[in-house]
């Protein structure tokens, strides 16, 4: 006879609790096997000319906002750019500016009415863009890279072939920028297909690969593939622009965030590339830049409204895997619709990692930490509702432990490893150890400011498990980022693991007097 489950209302009722449980599966992390160093996540602002506090705080503040580490600038034909101010409110927040040239204005036609850099005045642009350097840095602002060329592949004035942007990179602007301490992006190709042409020009090419730092691709059509030539030749892989390719109706919700996150994760996994960015903050007023910035599109001033989920997913990523982080092993794909990526801090003290839920029901994650222990976590949210919300600190101490994560979100768990509790010692011998080190007066100066100095700088011993927060500045007194360590060399390290070039920096610790320091 004809089976209805409505003449069997415990059996409907228990098949519908079940409907109504999270879907579980292991997620294996394993501090043990690295991947890749992170140097960041951006976008660019390209044509535009001012940002306000507030949307700056969106992008770049790491509690309040997305926490984005890397910013892109436009250079224009004439070596100058309109967004100096907003390169500046970058840098401020310790962020890494870098700018790409669209177009040079010593171009000559090539293939009819096509025109691209006439290498007759190749030494006479990269004269430009060194001024530009140096016009930026009078601003205030220390750019962290330079790009050969935006999309090379193109076929307007930016137009090369391979071997000529690797000329141009070995032969005029590597030997140009060479005592700038200025990274040089060799290659911005438009997408995969492209790409391959242009790291095999530079590789053929001594002098283009001796000053290429890093190799650069967008991601306008192709697959991510990994080229670990790239990192065996000490250089780095950056994504530097890319925009939501699934639709151009325009989506601020989550289907466009969760479609973002997943070239992120794609890009990081396969291809491990070191660094990632979105296209634009703000959107053009085309119907065709649907899902094309940061910001919504069609939606009047961007001063005047939020930005879109795209940007808080970017911060699941950015917000944790800071630049000097490193991608470690994780299980890609628990579930079907389910992703995910770990990553450790530079000191090992934390990992986060990020889960890209694309159910439509909770997914039950449980962790496996193998032999490391971890003390406790915190998960933050970014679904319809929430914005990188923070949720409630979980005591864990042991080396598996559960949460479970919202549907279609993108949620960054922040576990801390467990450490042996501190034991205070006894009173006698902090006494002991006081009088002793008053009475060793031939180590430093006996007054308290010149005392701080002398342990926040290596002069006096101390114990070398105290970490202490050393914020670091540009000579010319702007904010370049914070670091903790135990000691200089420590911080030296570091900052050295961050990206941070050679030359000489100002360092501040506690209450101690402002440092200089050559960074090698």
């Amino acid at each position: 006879m004809p089976f209805s489950i409505k003449e069997f209302p415990f059996f409907a009722g228990f098949v519908a609790f079940l409907g109504t449980l999270a879907s579980a599966a292991t997620i294996n992390v394993d501090i043990g096997k690295e991947y890749q160093r992170i140097s960041g996540f951006g976008a660019a602002s390209a044509w535009a000319g001012s940002i306000t506090d507030k949307n700056a705080a969106f992008l770049w503040d790491s509690t309040s906002g997305a926490g984005l580490t890397l910013h892109r600038i436009r250079i224009a034909p004439d070596g100058t750019t309109s967004e100096t101010s907003i390169a500046k409110k970058a840098s401020e927040y310790g962020v890494k500016v870098w700018a790409a040239p669209w177009t040079s204005k010593y171009t000559v036609n090539y293939d009819g009415d096509k025109k691209h850099l006439d290498f007759n005045h190749a030494q006479d642009w990269a004269n430009t863009i060194l001024k530009f350097t140096q016009d930026m840095r009078k601003a205030g602002i220390n750019l962290y890279a330079i790009s050969s060329q935006n999309e090379p592949d193109g076929t307007g004035d930016n137009h090369y072939e391979p071997d000529e942007l690797a000329r141009w990179v070995g032969d005029y602007l590597g030997p140009t920028l060479d005592t700038t301490g200025i990274k040089i992006i060799g290659t911005e190709a438009i997408n995969w297909y492209g790409f391959p042409n242009y790291k095999k020009a530079f590789f053929n090419y001594p002098a283009a690969l001796k000053y290429t730092d890093i190799f650069g691709t967008h991601e306008y059509g192709g697959d991510p593939a990994a080229y670990p030539e790239i990192h065996e030749a000490g250089k780095e892989f950056w994504e530097t622009e890319v925009y939501d390719l699934g639709s151009n109706k325009e989506d601020v919700g989550m289907g466009s965030a969760l479609r973002v996150a997943g070239v992120i994760h794609d890009a990081l996994t396969i291809a491990n590339m070191n660094a990632w960015h979105f296209w634009w903050i703000y959107s053009c007023s085309e119907a065709s830049c649907g899902n094309g910035a940061l910001w919504p599109q069609g939606q009047g001033n961007p001063d005047n409204v939020e930005p879109t989920k795209r940007l808080w997913v970017m911060g699941n990523f950015s917000r944790f895997a800071r630049p000097g982080s490193w991608r470690i092993d994780a299980t890609k794909n628990p579930e079907a619709n389910v992703k995910a990526t770990a990553y450790r801090d530079s000191l090992k003290t934390k990992i986060a990692v990020v889960i890209l839920n694309s159910k439509n029901e909770e997914f039950k994650a449980d962790f496996d930490f193998g032999n490391t222990k971890i003390g406790s976590f915190k998960p933050y949210v970014t679904d319809d509702n929430n914005n990188l919300k923070e949720g409630e600190k979980v005591q864990v101490d042991d080396t598996k432990c559960s949460y479970n994560v919202p549907a279609r979100s993108a949620t960054t768990v922040e576990f801390i490893l467990w450490q042996e509790p501190k034991v205070e010692p006894p009173a006698d011998t902090a006494k002991n150890d006081t009088n002793t080190a008053k009475s060793d007066t031939s180590l430093v100066s006996t007054t308290r400011t010149d005392s701080i100095t002398a342990i926040a700088f290596g002069k006096l011993s101390v114990p070398q498990n105290i970490q202490r927060t050393y914020k670091v500045f540009s000579p010319l007194g702007v904010f370049v980022g914070e670091f903790q360590a135990t000691h200089i060399g420590e911080l030296r390290n570091a900052m050295t693991s961050a990206g941070l070039g050679r030359g000489v920096y100002m360092v501040k610790c506690g209450k101690a007097k402002m440092q200089h320091m050559i960074l090698k």
